[in-house]
């Protein structure tokens, strides 16, 4: 063999080095959880004979409290009259030779299986809180200690949960977005039946696993068409073939488009809780350990959006034109969108369990959400960052309470909430808040995420002026008074019923002794006002968040996306 062709095996090693490097670099985050959950299965074999567990619970806050951190570090300040910065990329390659590189042309063009940019950074920060809260949650649950011998098999599940969340939002490559999704999706199934053992458990990890291998299947089928259509998986390069190559949205290969978006939804649609991909939402949210079921409406679902997002608007060119989309996906996203928040909130008036109120609430809250999303580029998009900064406390709040009373008096029946002003009204009080937040009164933070949702819907047209989407516009503000409804039939159980036995000794003409009062801890009593006074502050001092959430969309260019 001639000297010329044996491979210079340090050049080789010199670009792999440079090549880690730059991807590790962007990479910290990830890296952190990654450790953390390694860790956190070992500790759990150095404890397995300790009666306490709750170690494993302080330990995966730490992990997420240093992700977050690390993350908050990947914050690309914005600075008035400097220009439009790309983000980092993670693990770049070549569009043609399908190999790792880190090269110019490549970095400018956005080939990669993921990127650091302030979208994603949001979403890590947003992750992080909502898991940090969750946890300190499942210190306070009787469901969790009844199992205390396995909270660190819990830890080490959600710092690994947390992997696939933090990496959702960040994708650039349809083959890192399936992979993402199922590393959330594999650690969702166990969390849902980990109180397997009581009447819902079983049941609600079993329909977890049904659905989601279902929507995965069809989502993955859904990538292949787009490979088979544009010959990458890349998001950027799928963009530049459907903006360039009229062949692949016309004649048969356009409706071959619309199937694969559809099929693609499928996966991203059932993560958000959008009907029809619901089913699994009401029984997974009763059937799940609380805590568990506030991070999945919370969390999850807000890397679902994280990841839609990305998907429908770096995907998807305008056309030259018209200056509408390729495909219709904002009229199709609109219909959706009216159809979920109706049924979410007609479902949620027949329940008379809070849990299966909330869940049918989240399901509602989706539609809200899908309409901001509706009007795509900045408006819509910082419409949502302010809609889910605003929901991670007053969803989790709500779940916190209804399990802090459960823990106390074993139900979740309305019926059984009446007079509880009277027992526990610190509780009782802080439930009411979180109750009118998620409706979107005003002087709470709900009422901030209603008001630029609704302002980014009613956005008019820049060539028409006109308002296209108010009929959209109209059936949010429909479903928020319907949801109305039956948010105050639990504040009105509380606060305005007497209790049925009361009511009961009543009629056979004895005097009802008065029930005992319902304490709870410091810590507990801390972690309430934690989540309710972020609602009350953002209900009338919002700016920060506002810029903030500017501050995510400021470096993404809409008129020409790339890296």
């Amino acid at each position: 063999m001639p000297p010329s062709s044996v491979p210079d095996l340090s050049s080789v090693a010199r670009l792999v080095q440079a090549y880690s490097a730059y991807s590790l670099n962007g990479f910290v985050p990830e890296v952190i959880l990654v450790g953390g959950f390694l860790i956190a299965i070992l500790l759990d074999v150095f404890t397995r004979r300790a009666k306490s567990k709750s170690i494993s619970i302080y330990f995966a806050i730490v992990v997420l409290a240093m992700a977050g951190i690390a993350s908050a570090f990947q914050w690309q300040p914005f600075v008035a009259g400097q220009p439009w910065k790309p983000g980092h990329l993670i693990f770049p390659y070549s569009q043609t030779l399908f190999i790792p590189m880190v090269h110019e042309s490549v970095l400018e063009r956005g080939y990669a299986m993921a990127v650091v940019d302030n979208f994603s950074v949001f979403f890590k920060l947003l992750i992080s809180v909502a898991g940090i809260f969750m946890l300190l949650m499942s210190l306070a649950s009787q469901e969790l200690r009844e199992r205390s011998r396995r909270l660190g098999e819990y830890s080490s599940l959600i710092i690994g949960m947390c992997v696939g969340l933090y990496l959702m939002p960040a994708s650039l490559d349809l083959t890192m977005m399936y992979i993402s999704l199922e590393l959330v999706s594999i650690a969702g199934y166990i969390l849902a039946g980990f109180s397997r053992d009581t009447e819902h458990g079983a049941e609600a990890a079993l329909k977890y696993i049904m659905f989601g291998a279902l929507s995965s299947g069809l989502m993955i089928y859904g990538f292949s068409l787009f490979y088979g259509l544009t010959g990458t998986t890349n998001i950027i390069a799928i963009r530049e073939v459907l903006a360039l190559n009229p062949a692949t949205h016309t004649g048969a290969n356009f409706y071959i488009l619309w199937i694969a978006t559809i099929l693609a939804l499928v996966g991203m649609g059932y993560k958000i809780s959008a009907v029809p991909f619901h089913f699994w939402t009401p029984d997974v949210y009763e059937g799940a350990p609380t805590p568990v079921t506030a991070f999945l409406s919370v969390a999850s679902k807000a890397a679902g959006f994280g990841l839609l997002i990305r998907f429908l608007i770096f995907v998807f060119p305008e056309g030259t034109k018209t200056a509408a989309p390729v495909l219709d996906w904002q009229t199709a996203l609109a219909i959706g969108s009216i159809v979920t928040m109706t049924f979410g909130n007609l479902a949620a008036l027949l329940q008379t369990n809070v849990r299966r109120i909330l869940a049918y609430s989240s399901i509602a809250h989706a539609g809200y959400m899908m309409a901001a999303l509706v009007v795509g580029k900045a408006d819509g998009t910082v419409a949502i960052m302010i809609y889910l900064a605003t929901y991670l406390f007053m969803q989790i709040g709500v779940f916190y309470a209804v399990m802090l009373i459960a823990n106390k008096i074993g139900s979740e029946e309305i019926d059984d909430y009446r007079g509880l002003m009277t027992r526990t009204p610190l509780v009782s009080s802080a439930m009411v808040i979180f109750l009118l937040s998620l409706t979107g009164i005003p002087l709470t933070a709900g009422f901030i995420g209603k008001f630029y949702l609704l302002a980014a819907v009613l956005t008019p047209d820049a060539a028409t002026h006109s308002l296209p989407w108010l009929w959209l516009a109209v059936g949010v503000i429909v479903n928020s008074v319907i949801s109305l409804y039956y948010y105050l039939r639990v504040a009105a159980a509380m606060f305005l019923k007497r209790p049925l036995r009361d009511m009961a000794l009543e009629r056979a003409g004895q005097t009802a002794p008065p029930l005992p009062a319902i304490q709870f801890g410091v810590p507990v009593s801390a972690l309430l006002l934690a989540l309710i006074v972020p609602i009350l502050v953002l209900g009338v001092y919002f700016q920060p968040l506002v810029d903030f959430a500017s501050g995510v969309v400021r470096f993404f260019n809409f008129d020409n996306i790339r890296y």
